[in-house]
């Protein structure tokens, strides 16, 4: 992924996250599974069944991107079969709480968005 520049706007990596497609859907679920506790946290396989209509792959890429840009963290465990589960960060709730505005206003507004996009087809 082409990085925005960085010097010319401070907000870029912000507007990174905002706009890979299955990030926040991926970290609200995270939130929403787990309760908002930041001591808990869910498995892929379990994560991967509250998402529709992403792949594993998808998912797994999603929450590499989301590890690496440190907004969730990754446990693996040493069991049989192997376990990993995932858990939103401080920065990562820290984030979902600033764009809980921008998260309503979709919520309020979506008839009226979708009221639009099927009309210019």
């Amino acid at each position: 992924m082409k990085k925005l520049d960085y010097d010319y706007c401070r907000a870029a990596p912000v507007l990174e996250w905002m706009s890979h497609k299955w990030a926040i859907v991926t970290l609200l679920r995270i939130e929403d599974e787990c309760g908002g506790h930041a001591d808990q946290s869910i498995r892929f396989s379990d994560l991967f069944r509250t998402i529709p209509h992403i792949s594993e792959k998808m998912l797994a890429s999603t929450l590499d991107y989301l590890e690496t840009e440190g907004l969730v963290t990754r446990t693996a465990y040493e069991e049989q079969p192997p376990r990993v589960e995932y858990a939103v960060t401080p920065l990562g709730r820290n984030f979902l709480r600033e764009i809980s505005y921008v998260i309503e206003w979709g919520t309020l507004h979506f008839d009226e968005i979708q009221c639009a996009r099927h009309s210019k087809r």
